[in-house]
């Protein structure tokens, strides 16, 4: 007589949501998502939802700003948090590691106090985040007073309607060059070719890598709104590609290089960004995008530079609003710094079924078209 058939069980994994910036970021421990049956692309895929540009049977948010998480490596307490940072796609099955992201690092520094990773101080904790696949270094300072960790803040950033705990970021030119050189070519300007046309960009690589090109030599204003950017996708990803050849980077990785549109500045901000990542507009900016656009700021003869030349504070106008950031140096040495802040919104179990793949009907249901817009 056969065995009965017994069907394999779902696996769970605990994990928190976190607000940081205008990133939601699912934090999971390395220890817990190592110990399922399957890797890291195979859980992330099936807990997110992807590839479907709802990711309805999953805990993604459906846009590039909401369809990331963090794994946390190791933690030495009072010192540094070691991490792995995820891209999921929404419409592609693929999960990108070699990029950065500040916003959902500002997501782990309030994390890593709220759930002990780091020996709190009396007034505030300031510890290193380690990116454990590019290698980027970053300074968290969180506020802890009476050494108790923070369960919710007053502080407030563009393009989130409501407060949080404020959180300091620093990015040290020291680590922020995650392909290793600010000027990836060596130029402050070159020239890429795009359907036989050829567009001055500035290829810098200082928080993640990126493309700036001029507003004006793209059609637009730097001041636009997202259905004018929308509108010039196609351009935009093809500008991308070559943007990644010309730097040594993969041209089918959709999360580098992310693209900027650099525009004049007005009364409320030095310059005017408008960013595209994952192949949609960013409805803000990215915190790594930022420290490019700042870094580039700090370069004669780059584009940004020419637009607005780099001060203390610096201002970006955004899609959502101005952001400020912080721009030092110590001798040959430049460090970009914010403040953003976070807020810790669940604690959770989150399963996965043992059938990963999605039916075969989804296979016609256009999971590859890419998103225009993101909310």
């Amino acid at each position: 007589m056969s065995e009965p058939f017994v069907e394999p069980a779902e696996s769970s994994v605990p994990a928190s949501w976190v607000r940081g910036g205008t990133s939601k970021c699912w934090i999971f421990q390395a220890s817990d998502v190592d110990a399922l049956p399957v890797g890291r692309d195979e859980f992330l895929l099936r807990a997110f939802g992807s590839p479907d540009l709802r990711q309805i049977d999953g805990i993604g948010g459906a846009t590039s700003t909401t369809s990331k998480s963090i794994i946390v490596e190791a933690a030495d307490p009072g010192q540094a948090v070691r991490y792995s940072f995820a891209q999921v796609s929404v419409d592609h099955p693929r999960v990108e590691w070699m990029s950065n992201c500040g916003n959902c690092a500002t997501a782990l520094a309030l994390y890593a106090v709220q759930h002990g990773l780091v020996r709190l101080d009396d007034v505030a904790t300031e510890f290193a985040l380690v990116n454990h696949t590019t290698g980027l270094v970053l300074g968290a300072r969180v506020p802890t007073p009476g050494g108790v960790a923070p369960s919710h803040g007053t502080q407030f950033v563009r393009g989130v309607p409501f407060p949080g705990v404020p959180v300091d970021l620093a990015f040290s030119e020291d680590t922020w060059s995650t392909f290793g050189e600010l000027l990836p070519t060596g130029r402050a300007v070159d020239v890429l070719n795009v359907n036989g046309a050829d567009y001055p960009a500035t290829l810098i690589d200082a928080g993640a890598p990126v493309a700036v090109v001029s507003a004006e030599s793209v059609g637009l204003t730097g001041a636009d709104d997202v259905d004018a950017v929308a509108a010039c996708m196609p351009f935009f990803a093809e500008l991308r590609r070559s943007a990644a050849r010309a730097m040594g980077l993969p041209d089918s990785d959709q999360s580098v290089p992310k693209v900027g549109v650099i525009g004049p500045g007005d009364a409320s901000a030095d310059v005017n960004v408008r960013m595209i990542s994952m192949s949609a507009p960013h409805p803000a900016i990215g915190l790594t995008s930022a420290v490019a656009v700042a870094a580039a700021a700090t370069l004669p003869g780059s584009l940004v530079h020419d637009a607005a030349p780099a001060a203390p504070e610096y201002r970006i106008g955004t899609l959502s609003g101005p952001i400020a950031v912080q721009i030092s140096q110590s001798g040959t040495k430049r460090t970009v710094s914010f403040r953003r802040n976070s807020r810790r919104i669940v604690d959770a179990l989150v399963y996965i079924p043992p059938v990963s793949a999605p039916a075969d009907h989804m296979a016609s249901a256009e999971p590859h078209r890419v998103p225009t817009t993101v909310a």
